[in-house]
């Protein structure tokens, strides 16, 4: 068992704080700030000629649609022209797009499955099921 007399005395803080240091501290620091504004000061009112106020400016409305109306209409006609004229998808293999009464007219007169797929039809005007045959 360590004889508790045998270790070394602890080492306290002092009781006291070193008021004087930190008041000292606090002031210099204080100082350095008040001389860097003056100093600060004099250097704007030298270096700047006259002052410079620019008067601030509301921000401009953003322009993304000048005519909603006029552009929904012209929206809407462009979809209506291509659901009712014909025109071609890809000339090369004859992939034709027809207008949308013609092809649910079509679909309806079609025998069996409405929900079937479409057959392809060939240049030659036959379906892909009758070459197959």
């Amino acid at each position: 068992m360590p004889n508790e007399h045998s270790r070394a005395p602890e080492r306290l803080e002092p009781p006291s704080v070193a008021t004087r240091a930190v008041l000292l501290s606090g002031l210099g620091l204080l100082l350095l700030v008040a001389t860097s504004l003056v100093v600060m000061h004099f250097y704007y009112r030298a270096t700047v000629q006259r002052r410079v106020f620019v008067p601030p400016t509301p921000f401009a409305q953003p322009r993304l649609q000048t005519s909603e109306k006029s552009e929904l209409a012209a929206l809407q006609a462009s979809q209506r022209s291509a659901l009712q004229s014909y025109a071609w998808v890809d000339r090369d293999k004859g992939i034709i797009a027809i207008p949308i009464d013609e092809a649910m007219r079509r679909i309806a007169e079609r025998p069996g499955d409405k929900y079937a797929p479409v057959e392809a039809v060939e240049p030659d005007g036959t379906t892909s099921e009758e070459t197959k045959r």
